[in-house]
């Protein structure tokens, strides 16, 4: 995500450029004005004296009278593609964002519950500790792995929790597993049941279920940001709109050059 400041200085926003389009945007439209200028100067000098009109119009523009109509149509086709695929990017951006804020609400709350669920007893006081630091370091590593599954940088390390609780086997198969988010939940899941037999947590079995109905939870809105991740815009649809920008970035140029006359306007 692309951070900016709603500052009272709306130019700087104007003139940043981490993440702005302004500088691909200029290079396409500074080709164009190029390639526009370019063609202007030759229908209006280059073209012999003969092949013009009485007021010096090469005579082929007067047959392309129909171009423009099918330039405008073609223009607000185009127009709708890039509006419907701006819609569904900005839908997926923030689908995206929900659902990773959401994933973290539900741990979150699973983790504090769990916590709250704890036995009072002195004599379990030692087991109550070892579970709620396993817990948290486990939340910690899974919450990580988590974000490392849907995010697209150069370097994924993240900062989580010291691994003190696990030993050196578990931690090497962990690194070596495929999907360490649903090993991470497993782990975290029999640690739970675990508690609940030894006495370490004592809440009503009823009550206990929210837990891990909220682990679950965060677990379907992660695979459902998997899917926004993994699955792209349709290609066939990308495809078209590109070829159908390149068409028109090309014609504009030509149809600019034929229609004004002023070298500046």
């Amino acid at each position: 995500m692309i951070q900016y400041s709603n500052s009272s200085w709306v130019l700087l926003q104007v003139l940043q450029l981490r993440g702005s389009l302004l500088p691909k945007a200029t290079l396409w439209a500074v080709g164009s004005a190029v390639i526009t200028g370019v063609l202007h100067y030759i229908f209006r000098h280059v073209v012999p004296s003969e092949d013009k009109d009485l007021d010096g119009e090469p005579d082929f523009l007067d047959q392309a009278d129909g171009v423009s109509v099918i330039w405008g149509g073609c223009t607000a086709v185009i127009g709708f593609l890039i509006v419907f695929r701006n819609n569904q990017a900005y839908s997926r951006f923030w689908e995206g964002a929900a659902l990773v804020n959401q994933l973290r609400g539900e741990w979150l709350n699973a983790t504090s519950s769990l916590i709250a669920f704890t036995s009072s007893d002195a004599e379990l006081e030692s087991k109550v500790i070892e579970f709620q630091q396993i817990l948290v370091r486990l939340m910690s590593l899974m919450h990580c792995s988590a974000l490392q599954q849907v995010c697209e940088l150069e370097e994924d390390a993240m900062e989580v929790l010291d691994t003190s609780g696990f030993d050196l086997a578990s931690l090497s198969f962990l690194e070596s597993t495929h999907d360490q988010t649903e090993l991470l939940m497993q782990w975290t899941q029999r640690l739970i049941v675990k508690a609940t037999a030894e006495g370490v947590i004592t809440v009503a079995p009823p009550i206990l279920s929210r837990p891990f109905q909220e682990l679950s939870r965060g677990v379907v809105h992660l695979n459902n940001v998997r899917k926004i991740k993994d699955i792209p815009f349709p290609f066939p649809y990308t495809q078209v709109l590109l070829c159908m920008l390149v068409v028109h970035w090309i014609v504009t140029p030509v149809l600019a050059a034929m229609v004004v006359r002023s070298w500046w306007w």
